[in-house]
């Protein structure tokens, strides 16, 4: 069986017993088996483990139970869900083979990134729980799985780790007042390819929640070595958030949390998306600049001049138009979307751009 076949095969017998779990209306039972056993390799550890698993699911329930016939638009509800979500990170985080601290920084750091998006109140509260529980599902995993770094794990066991998502939310089964955060802790794991699990998700079909969780949760991953058994510096985890841009993660919210850890204020971070559209734009136009030249007959000149901004007219022919080392334009007539364009590139870069005219053409 090859890879791919082999990865599918994985994720829909995953999905098959997870939909089955929660087809019961209650919480998953514990995963334990001979050979998890034998992956603790130390009974009292596992008996603390599995101890910590009931402790949660005891509290999830009596959660339920507390809550049932309260009214859902019940301020008072509110005030209970935000201390049972506080409540229930902690216990998850006395868990030995999950660090303290971690889900309150991706969800602090997520809140940051969510900031920026045009999304109701609501939804950052989803992000904000997700976050704080972004690790529910690890409780029922094997220590092998949570001490090991994840590029030494095989196919099986990657997949079998990268599940603790989709047991998460069958463990939150039944809380409707949660059900936003569910969806996003289980959609943690998908790619922005759509190589990823459980559903194989692409791109904006990824909630937007889930795909700053996968950013932030990863960063930190890298940041302490349970990626790839090596701790790293906080530039070089970011570099390998950077080099898989477009692959298994949002390229622009990559870019947002760059700046996030940069200490960029809410204003600039909102600029740094305007800029960002602003360039995918002028990169469409360059690469279609290309295309066009390339069809035609190469574009001949008799001379090629420098013009300043104010001088750039309807109807020129451009050879090229670049600020500072980025490119905007290339072989092309100006129309007034090219002119307002690079007019409002200026104001926002603060600096002119470089502007190529054919003098004449034959």
């Amino acid at each position: 069986m090859n890879s791919a076949k082999q990865v599918n095969s994985i994720r829909n017998r995953h999905n098959r017993g997870m939909k089955s779990s929660g087809n019961r209306g209650s919480a998953a039972s514990p995963r334990w088996s001979a050979d998890t056993c034998d992956a603790f390799g130390d009974n009292n550890l596992l008996n603390e483990f599995m101890k910590i698993e009931e402790k949660v699911k005891q509290y999830i329930e009596q959660f339920k139970h507390a809550t049932e016939h309260l009214d859902p638009a019940d301020e008072r509800l509110k005030k209970l869900d935000i201390d049972f979500v506080r409540k229930l990170s902690r216990i998850i985080e006395t868990h030995p083979g999950i660090k303290d601290g971690q889900s309150k920084y991706v969800a602090e750091k997520a809140l940051l990134i969510a900031a920026v998006y045009d999304i109701s109140a609501e939804q950052k509260v989803d992000i904000l729980y997700a976050g704080l529980l972004i690790q529910l599902g690890k409780i029922s995993l094997p220590e092998k799985l949570l001490t090991r770094p994840f590029y030494s794990l095989s196919m099986v066991d990657k997949y079998r780790f990268l599940g603790h998502a989709v047991d998460g939310e069958v463990l939150l089964h039944g809380l409707t007042q949660f059900k936003g955060a569910v969806t996003l802790i289980r959609h943690q794991n998908e790619h922005y390819n759509g190589e990823g699990f459980p559903d194989g998700l692409v791109e904006h079909n990824i909630p937007l929640g889930s795909r700053i969780l996968s950013v932030v949760s990863d960063y930190i991953a890298y940041l302490e070595g349970s990626m790839t058994g090596k701790a790293m510096f906080a530039d070089a985890a970011l570099s390998q958030l950077i080099i898989q841009k477009e692959s298994h993660y949002d390229p622009e919210i990559v870019d947002i949390f760059m700046h996030v850890l940069r200490g960029a204020t809410l204003e600039e971070l909102k600029e740094t998306i305007a800029q960002a559209k602003l360039l995918a734009v002028a990169t469409e136009r360059w690469r279609k600049g290309l295309v066009l030249n390339a069809r035609n007959k190469p574009l001949r000149t008799t001379t090629i001049v420098e013009i300043a901004l104010s001088q750039l007219k309807l109807g020129m022919k451009v050879d090229s138009i670049y600020f500072g080392s980025e490119p905007y334009i290339r072989n092309c007539i100006v129309d007034q979307s090219i002119i307002d364009n690079v007019t409002l590139l200026t104001k926002r870069y603060g600096k002119n751009p470089i502007i190529k005219i054919f003098l004449s053409m034959k």
